[in-house]
């Protein structure tokens, strides 16, 4: 059966509930980009995303009875997610390197980051307006990182993310917004408005 607009992924669960094995693919094709890129930035590197990543679908397949009926199947997903990705990090001594942009997808290499408070916006590539981002990015505490990442890069909502990191709404906006501050205080305003961070 092919999948259609109208399909959610309620549907899908339903389905793969009655051992119907293309729903789960259909579930996997719809999500796995977001899983990716929301594990990428947050562990900062492209092997440790991938592995999380599938560790999160393997997950989904022994626990698919877990998720209640009417749920949310991406909240969830991102919950199992989150929870692996930050296994990771506490496993690793807390250091990761940059994330490499999609230009060079099979190297992740350290770059050399130019100083924002001495250049301008206009003087820099996108390449190295990215980095700079993720860097400060990476520096941030793990719960404003995830917090900000789920809002600013995967498009929840507060609600969405507060049943992500299993947490209240008023916490999660305080997240968000520390988060926010303290970019706000490492990065030059030019690179701030250009990317809507401000």
């Amino acid at each position: 059966m092919e999948e259609t607009t109208s399909t959610n992924d309620e549907e899908l669960i339903s389905r793969y509930y009655q051992a119907d094995q293309e729903a789960l693919k259909m579930l996997f094709k719809r999500h796995k980009d977001g899983l990716f890129n929301f594990a990428l930035r947050f562990v900062g590197n492209r092997a440790d995303a991938e592995d999380a990543v599938s560790h999160t679908f393997m997950m989904v397949c022994e626990k698919r009875y877990a998720i209640k009926p009417g749920a949310s199947f991406k909240t969830w997903a991102y919950t199992v997610a989150h929870n692996i990705c930050l296994s990771r990090l506490r496993s690793k001594s807390r250091f990761f390197s940059l994330w490499s942009p999609k230009s060079d997808p099979d190297h992740d290499q350290a770059i050399d980051v130019v100083d924002p408070k001495d250049t301008a916006r206009d003087q820099l590539s996108s390449k190295e307006i990215l980095n700079i981002i993720q860097k400060a990015i990476q520096k941030l505490p793990d719960e404003q990182k995830e917090a900000l990442l789920l809002r600013e890069y995967n498009g929840f909502t507060y609600e969405e993310i507060a049943q992500v990191l299993e947490c209240s709404l008023d916490k999660v906006k305080i997240l968000i917004f520390r988060a926010r501050t303290h970019l706000k205080d490492v990065l030059p305003p030019v690179i701030l408005e250009g990317e809507g961070l401000k």
